[in-house]
């Protein structure tokens, strides 16, 4: 018993001192009967659930100031007042517990979804980018690849703008420290860090001196990779690295970044200069791979003003090289703040997401409020004798605020413990690229939302069955009369409650709705391949062992020939851009038949470097002439093959076969096209195909990294064959990293990774809805028919047949369901417009999805009141009679 004590005593801990030392005591004592009048295992833990609620109850409303240690006793008010109404509504919670824990659970599961959705939109939208004053960080024209010399020139020609930095992701292998590693790295310029506030933790960052020619050759490191290449060791600094790059492959670490810095795009682990002749011009520049520009303000300037001036710069571009710049990116030029730009169209998913999750802890709190009201009711004459006893009105509604106050804390309490595991969870399931991932978790501002959403539930559930049980009307419900009435009043409240769970419930219900119905559609699209039972994987030569495109073709080659000589390996090819990734390189094509008029933008055409076998190997039709053969080798004709979308927009209605394209200018060697094949969804399921032109490696002799594509045989999943691949490659070299090991149609299948992650969040949002709905129906035919048990008995005693009983114990819950359905439908129809940008091949208005909603929502809600219903059918009226 000693041991219940102390605990019991460190439970009181968490009052404040003047608190435990006046009431404490008393406290105690009765925790201790209690205890000892407990007859099971399960008796004594609610005890203690009782015990803390009381501690809990007592400690917040002591620091809202509700109560305190100078309070006076007697006449119900004071501090025995107030002990004594929590004290009386522990015991209510305990003479239904089943009741209880359902209302918190409801209460838990609203908050808990809630609370957990906002954290996501909290690290996505809300919070600050962990950088310096990051409300003056854009993104600079973000439609538009840049040369290295566009963003120094930028830098001049907009004054709006503080400070400017290009980054350019780039791939680089890291060899000499044991094991080769591919890492990701960036290509960026040499007041990266500086401009973001971001100081290394060990060394320095980039001057502006190594962002010329000739200077010295430096990098930066994650503190991530210092960690796993270099075991920690603070003396990295100053030590060489071989990044195995044609431009100075040996790199001096000069500089190790803190744990908590969170790059702007990807997740590179490397940073190198952005190296620029000062004295090249934009023309001049070939560095067209600066990917993503990030600026600052300068101070007092506006997001409208830098936009004017990139707007204005973007137009002296386009006169000066308008082959490289298409006029329509032009209109859009401008700047974008950074936290919406890394959001991009997920932002306003995210918004619908938060605002779906608000109406399902709506819907809790109508269902609360119904079962609430359902108990005040049944318990009318109990606070009818308390108010003819002189309990005023505000002390019965202190006594039922009080049972809403600490289910509010309970069921608070484990919504937020729930959102923890929710946010895990989301977090595991998220694609690797979802937008700000690492800023997404339960932090002080998430808590706060708990906090605040677990408040307004409670008075919001709490508030009106308190003040329609707490009305005056003590002698009517001591006498019996006035019964009727009261339930007619009643019952009208719970029915509109209901109908407002309903018509919530079929907004969130058509928004799911849409987003399924928008990722079949994705899914169900052809790939226009056959990825199942291709295994893909990227080996990664280094440039300095490689150093000529010639070099790098004959390594594959050996590769290749080992890979085809395995016994489980069908077909194998190769590809540099794999599908279903975003990664593409286009280049300005001219093509014969169509004429480019002076001052016209020259195509820009998807660019692709295959392998002989390539289409065969991934299950591409050739839909007219040949693919591309071993034959097409350097001595051959200049080779190409187009895909259909390429035929349809240059060539519609001729015959492509013996046309011919050529590179970036009139005077390059043509190549003439052999073959026109399927088209792929080369960018992922949800992006149309585009224009493809495919070249054979033997005639395109660039440095470039292929992908190996392999088709096995077997039903075995071709990652089991995943070993002697590599064993194949390393076969070739043994010091080649290779990544990227997956089977093709999960690469696919991972292009619709956000859409079917959004998706799942708002279906279930959608199912919560639903089941609330049920439950809500459920409850108030259940309560409506529970309060009518003797009229039903006197109908079917007078002659009524149970089919009539059962349809009058419908009527009320089917009315309010229909009539929530047409509100549902009316609201849904004037915010789904929010889903447009998420939505594919839907629109947000779609028919089958609200009729096919409606019908849902309808037979859920009629299957769930006729459960009830029916026990009305079978009353006993001469039971019922003298029941009454």
């Amino acid at each position: 018993m000693a041991g219940v004590n102390r605990a019991y005593h460190a439970l009181l801990r968490l009052l404040p001192a003047a608190i435990r030392s006046r009431f404490g005591r008393d406290m105690e004592e009765v925790f201790l009967m209690r205890l000892s009048e407990a007859r099971s295992r399960m008796g004594r833990a609610w005890v203690w659930v009782r015990a803390a609620i009381d501690v809990a109850a007592v400690a917040v409303l002591e620091g809202w100031g509700i109560i305190t240690t100078t309070m006076t006793r007697g006449g119900g008010g004071g501090m025995d007042g107030w002990m004594q109404d929590l004290r009386y509504a522990v015991r209510t919670l305990g003479r239904s517990p089943a009741l209880s824990l359902l209302v918190a659970g409801t209460l838990a599961l609203g908050v808990g979804a809630s609370t957990a959705t906002f954290s996501v939109v909290n690290g996505v939208m809300l919070k600050p980018l962990p950088y310096a004053e990051p409300d003056r960080l854009v993104a600079v024209w973000p439609e538009q690849n840049f040369n290295a010399a566009m963003v120094r020139e930028l830098l001049a020609a907009a004054p709006a703008l503080e400070s400017v930095t290009g980054i350019s992701g780039w791939g680089f292998t890291l060899t000499g420290e044991g094991e080769p590693l591919q890492v990701d790295g960036a290509r960026v310029s040499p007041g990266h860090f500086r401009m973001l506030g971001v100081r290394p933790a060990l060394g320095r960052d980039f001057t502006e001196e190594e962002g010329l020619p000739g200077s010295e050759a430096v990098a930066v490191i994650s503190h991530g990779l210092w960690v796993r290449a270099f075991a920690a060791d603070p003396s990295v600094i100053g030590r060489t690295i071989d990044l195995a790059t044609n431009d100075f492959p040996r790199r001096t670490i000069v500089g190790v970044l803190p744990a908590e810095f969170r790059p702007v795009h990807g997740t590179p682990e490397v940073w190198i200069p952005l190296v620029l002749d000062p004295a090249r011009g934009i023309a001049a520049d070939s560095t067209w791979y600066v990917n993503d520009r990030v600026a600052r303000l300068a101070p007092g300037a506006t997001v409208e003003l830098a936009s004017e001036q990139v707007r204005a710069f973007a137009r002296n571009v386009h006169a000066l090289m308008d082959q490289a710049i298409e006029a329509s990116t032009v209109e859009v030029a401008g700047v974008r703040r950074l936290r919406s730009e890394l959001a991009g169209d997920l932002g306003r998913v995210l918004w619908v997401a938060l605002g779906a999750v608000s109406l399902v802890l709506l819907i809790a709190c109508a269902n609360v409020a119904n079962l609430l009201l359902a108990r005040g009711e049944a318990r009318q004459a109990d606070l009818a004798v308390r108010a003819a006893l002189g309990a005023g009105r505000e002390r019965v509604v202190r006594l039922l605020l009080g049972e809403s106050v600490l289910l509010g804390l309970i069921g608070g309490g484990l919504g937020i413990a729930l959102s923890f595991a929710l946010v895990r969870g989301a977090v595991r399931l998220a694609p690797s690229d979802f937008p700000r991932l690492g800023e997404i978790g339960v932090d002080g501002a998430v808590l706060a939302y708990g906090l605040v959403a677990t408040a307004a539930a409670t008075v919001l559930a709490g508030l009106v069955p308190a003040m329609r049980v707490s009305r005056p009307n003590a002698p009517a419900s001591l006498g019996g009369s006035g019964r009727s009435a009261s339930a007619r009043r009643s019952s009208r409240l719970a029915t509109t409650l209901v109908g407002a769970g309903v018509a919530l419930a079929m907004v969130v219900v058509i928004g799911s709705g849409l987003m399924l119905r928008s990722l079949h559609s994705m899914t169900s699209e052809d790939p226009g391949l056959d990825g199942e039972g291709v295994l893909v994987l990227r080996p990664s030569p280094p440039e300095g062992r490689y150093p000529s495109g010639l070099a790098f073709h004959a390594y594959y080659d050996q590769v290749l020939e080992r890979v085809r000589a395995l016994p489980a390996v069908e077909r194998a090819s190769a590809i540099h851009l794999l599908p279903g990734t975003r990664d593409n390189w286009n280049f300005p094509t001219f093509i014969e038949g169509v004429d480019i008029v002076a001052g016209q933008v020259i195509p820009a055409v998807n660019f692709r470097v295959v392998w002989p076998e390539y289409f065969e190997t991934v299950g591409v039709s050739v839909l007219q002439g040949r693919s591309l053969a071993r034959t097409d080798d350097g001595s051959a004709e200049l080779a190409v093959v187009v895909n259909q979308a390429f035929v349809e927009r240059y060539w519609p209605a001729e015959d492509p076969l013996g046309r011919e394209l050529r590179l970036f200018t009139t005077e390059a060697a043509p190549h003439r096209v052999v073959g026109v094949v399927q088209d792929m969804r080369q960018h992922g399921l949800a992006r149309e195909p585009l224009p493809e032109m495919y070249f054979t490696h033997a005639q395109i002799s660039w440095n470039m990294s292929f992908w190996i594509v392999a088709r096995v045989r077997g039903d075995e999943s071709p990652l089991a064959r995943a070993d002697a691949l590599r064993a194949a490659v390393w076969s070739v070299d043994p010091d080649v990293p290779i990544g990227g090991v997956n089977e093709l149609a999960r690469v696919m299948d991972a292009s619709a990774a956000t859409t079917r992650f959004v998706t799942v969040v708002l279906g279930a949002f959608g199912a919560l809805a639903l089941l609330l709905s049920a439950v809500g129906v459920f409850g108030v035919t259940a309560y409506g028919v529970g309060r009518r048990i003797p009229e039903f008995g006197v109908r079917i005693a007078l002659g009524a047949s149970r089919g009539e009983v059962v349809r009058s114990a419908l009527a009320g819950s089917v009315s309010a369901v229909t009539l929530g359905l047409s509100v549902g439908v009316l609201a849904a129809s004037l915010s789904t417009d929010a889903l447009a940008a998420a939505l594919y091949e839907i629109e947000p208005s779609d028919p089958a999805t609200f009729v096919g909603v409606a019908g849902v929502l309808l037979v859920v809600a009629v299957v769930a009141a006729l459960v009830p219903a029916w026990r009305a059918g079978r009353v006993d009226p001469v039971r019922a009679l003298r029941g009454e």
